[in-house]
């Protein structure tokens, strides 16, 4: 029996790395700056346990001239008990720059087409901060060498997965990347993300602990080890707190294909708010965990348990977020914390400084920045004007194109037009928020000023911005619109006489044959703009496809414009 017994365990054993699909794991370690030594106990520690047959595990280091491995080193790994770096050094890339995107883009491309695999992760070592800071502070990856650094905001980590194949799994080993505007940024380019939304030591994730996950599993199996290992290596004792102290740690693995739903629900669930529930949004967060530079973020999954049981949604949203996140956790933080995190300053005077910059990660277009704005109440300041990008004249109608300032939230705006300084019209434009730039067709028939003033939610008005319009001497001139015509029912013939042309006015419709189809005379028209309602001919609508020609006479003189129906 026990010979059986054996037989059937070695059996099991070899079987395993047989049946276990093939991984490729790169890790690009950007350690050209103060991280530098604990590149190289990391590397150590991954040189510390045997690798699983099926796992190619692939470094790319950066490290300061000052250092045992200066510049760029690309390394197979393999176990060994020295303190030295000695797995295969497979290439040395002199002095690389781990700021730029296309460092790791280009060693990301190189190491899963040279060492192909079902399975890919890819694990982004160094400094980190969220989407935010600028050149002054850390973002991610710096290198103090080339004076560059990663920006999420700017896209930089878009560049980073462009082109690649998809990867099973990404790792974060780096401060606070776990968060919602991260995610964003990444989703499309793995199926799990491991990261904390909360600081990470120095000494990083447990390579010691996680290698050996590869040996069996799912992605997602091990994606949710990761994260079990990273919190247990830092328990009182653990192998990456050895001395026992009291961290405030989290990391979590998100499921990005869940992502797709939870954001608009998201967006829809908050942006849908009153004035009343922004401001008591407001009062909510003071008794959330805060993190990170200047404690502006706060958990995700903590803010929704927050409104639990208020109707309107939010169990469906919450129910959405717990679909995204497949493991998460805590140590030594007495909140419910640990899945991502989500930019929610304290004070207006955080969201004043850095709006601008958020308003670039692809996470902006779901209006969170619309929601903060709201919850800090008035600003205390006028909305910007909107600028005008130029004026035309199209028949008699003043066509004015304007461009939307930037800003938080929905602005619309009061347009004025002065004839000898009398106000003789005034429109209000709300163009949709997404848009950037916008027209505006005005009637006038004098020279004129037109102002232009932002006015926000709270009904702050801006400088007006004012545009001198000198009235044109406009020929004979002829338009047809929709052109070409894809409904017939909204089809017009326009026109604009000068004073010389008014009086009876004729307008013929033909074929390419030259064949007249069509015709309409009007015996009183007069100087300015004109319409023939095409729509309301019953001839019109009976025309087939095809390209048709519009001749407009007047006053002796003639102009044609040609038009296709599809």
């Amino acid at each position: 029996m026990a010979y059986r017994l054996l037989i059937l365990l070695l059996g099991t054993t070899l079987l395993v790395p047989l049946c276990a699909e093939q991984w490729t794991v790169l890790i690009h370690m950007a350690g050209d700056n103060n991280l530098w030594q604990n590149v190289i106990q990391d590397v150590n520690d991954m040189e510390s346990v045997d690798l699983p047959a099926n796992l190619n595990l692939i470094v790319q280091t950066d490290l300061p001239a000052s250092s045992p491995y200066p510049g760029g080193s690309r390394w197979k790994i393999r176990r060994d008990n020295s303190p030295q770096i000695t797995s295969p050094l497979i290439a040395d890339l002199g002095v690389i720059n781990s700021g730029d995107p296309r460092t790791l883009n280009a060693f990301f491309a190189w190491g899963f087409q040279r060492f192909p695999a079902e399975r890919r992760m890819a694990v982004i070592w160094g400094h980190g901060d969220n989407w935010f800071k600028d050149q002054s502070f850390k973002w991610i990856s710096p290198d103090y060498d080339a004076q560059s650094s990663l920006s999420v905001a700017e896209g930089d980590l878009r560049k980073v997965f462009a082109g690649l194949p998809g990867l099973d799994i990404l790792v974060f080993d780096a401060c606070s990347m776990q968060s919602l505007e991260v995610l964003a940024e990444v989703m499309d380019a793995a199926d799990y993300v491991v990261a904390s939304e909360e600081r990470v030591p120095a000494a990083g994730f447990p390579y010691q602990s996680i290698i050996p996950l590869f040996a069996s599993g799912s992605a997602e199996q091990i994606a949710a080890q990761i994260t079990g290992k990273y919190l247990e290596s830092y328990e009182a004792g653990g192998c990456q707190n050895p001395h026992g102290f009291t961290l405030p740690m989290t990391c979590s693995t998100i499921k990005t294909s869940a992502l797709a739903a939870f954001y608009p629900a998201f967006r829809d669930y908050f942006f849908s708010g009153s004035l009343s529930s922004y401001t008591e949004m407001l009062g909510k967060r003071e008794h959330y965990w805060e993190m990170n530079t200047a404690y502006n973020d706060v958990d995700v999954g903590e803010m929704l348990a927050s409104y639990a049981g208020r109707g309107g949604g939010i169990d469906a949203l919450a129910e959405s977020w717990a679909a995204c996140v497949v493991s998460s956790g805590s140590l030594n933080i007495l909140h419910q914390v640990g899945s991502a995190a989500v930019w929610f300053p304290s004070t207006r005077q955080h969201f004043d400084a850095w709006w601008k910059h958020y308003a670039k990660l692809d996470f902006a277009r779901y209006r969170w920045l619309t929601v903060l704005n709201r919850v800090y109440g008035p600003p205390g300041v006028a909305p910007p004007a909107p600028q005008v990008k130029g004026h035309e004249f199209i028949l008699g109608t003043l066509a004015l194109d304007l461009v939307q300032p930037d800003y938080p939230d929905s602005l619309w705006y009061e347009l004025t037009i002065y004839e000898q300084n009398v106000a003789t019209q005034q429109r209000q434009l709300t163009p949709g928020y997404w848009q950037s730039g916008f027209r505006v067709c005005l009637p006038v028939q004098n020279s004129c000023r037109v102002s232009i003033c932002s006015v926000d939610l709270w009904g702050n008005r801006s400088d007006s911005t004012w545009v001198d319009v000198a009235y044109p001497d406009l020929p004979l001139e002829l338009l047809i619109s929709p052109n070409p015509v894809w409904d017939k029912a909204l089809a017009s013939a326009r026109w604009y006489l000068p004073e010389d042309a008014a009086g009876s006015v004729e307008l013929c419709l033909y074929n390419l044959r030259g064949q007249k189809v069509l015709s309409r005379r009007f015996f009183q028209a007069e100087a300015g703009e004109g319409v023939w309602l095409l729509s309301a001919e019953t001839g019109f609508r009976k025309l087939g496809r095809g390209v048709y020609i519009v001749k407009l006479h007047a006053g002796g003189q003639v102009r044609q414009r040609k038009f296709t129906i599809n």
